[in-house]
């Protein structure tokens, strides 16, 4: 049934757009209504406006808000199926999004989200990463799959399918 999620994961992915303009800053400096003609209009109002800070330019940083914004968007997906569903992981723990129901084969799987830059050849596709992809500390997991240790939803065993995407 592995196949049946990453199937479903690589569609819903390939449907998702990120395109942030800022992060939202509560105070700013204009008049309230603020009314805004089109989407555009909107972002440069709040721009002007002091309300849209830059995003972080740290690979990691921008990493982590990319993946919150993806798992939103497949839990939103996930909440238009009526044989399926997902929880979202604790922040800083395992895993980022949980996904069951008897579409994907029934139990609990758990889809690891990494970011990781990719290697831009002179000649070619990309093919290979620049980040290092790790699972947080993987290996006591593992090693001990009948432990709830702290980060994570359930014990590694209580899944049926570990993935990462």
């Amino acid at each position: 049934m592995a196949e049946a999620l990453i199937d479903w994961l690589r569609t819903a992915c390939a449907e998702f757009i990120f395109n942030p303009e800022g992060v939202y800053q509560r105070t700013g400096d204009h008049h309230w209504p603020l009314q805004a003609a089109d989407p555009d209009d909107l972002t440069r109002q709040l721009d002007e406006g002091g309300h849209l800070l830059p995003l972080p330019r740290e690979s990691a940083a921008l990493a982590n808000v990319i993946e919150v914004a993806l798992v939103d968007f497949l839990l939103a997906r996930l909440g238009q199926l009526d044989d399926a569903g997902g929880e979202r992981g604790a922040e800083r723990g395992y895993p980022d999004l949980e996904v069951y129901g008897e579409r994907f084969g029934g139990g609990n799987r758990a889809v690891d989200v990494k970011m990781a830059r990719m290697e831009v050849p002179r000649r070619g596709t990309p093919t290979r990463t620049v980040s290092r992809i790790t699972l947080f500390t993987g290996n006591t997991y593992f090693r001990h799959p009948e432990l709830a240790l702290g980060g994570i939803r359930r014990p590694f065993g209580d899944y049926r399918e570990h993935l990462g995407h």
